[in-house]
């Protein structure tokens, strides 16, 4: 047995996609780094999520790869015929989104 084995990990964010009435709604909460991104893909899958809204309002920090997630599940919805929005985010998340210069791919409300 692994010492600690019995302390569970505790990741510093999530990713959810959740079903409100008829809308799909991709949560994103915390930190989001490779580990809480690695997780969401181990539960959902490799394959981006349609979504029809993108909820990071409570986004404390984001890496590359939680910013590759929106980004796949922005373009897996356009290309699925719907128009996903960009209904929150976090100061955090805007700047990360404007100094990557693809703020202009998350249309808001």
């Amino acid at each position: 047995m692994l010492p600690h084995a019995e302390i569970p990990w505790v990741l510093p964010g999530s990713i959810d996609v959740e079903d409100e009435g008829p809308r799909r709604v991709l949560f994103l909460r915390g930190e989001l780094d490779s580990a809480v991104v690695a997780h969401f893909r181990s539960v959902r899958g490799t394959e981006p999520v349609v979504v029809d809204a993108i909820d990071a309002g409570a986004v404390t920090f984001i890496s590359s790869t939680g910013v590759a997630v929106m980004l796949r599940c922005a373009e897996a919805s356009v290309a699925a015929g719907r128009s996903p929005v960009l209904r929150a985010s976090s100061h955090v998340v805007d700047r990360v989104l404007q100094i990557s210069a693809i703020d202009h791919r998350f249309p808001r409300r």
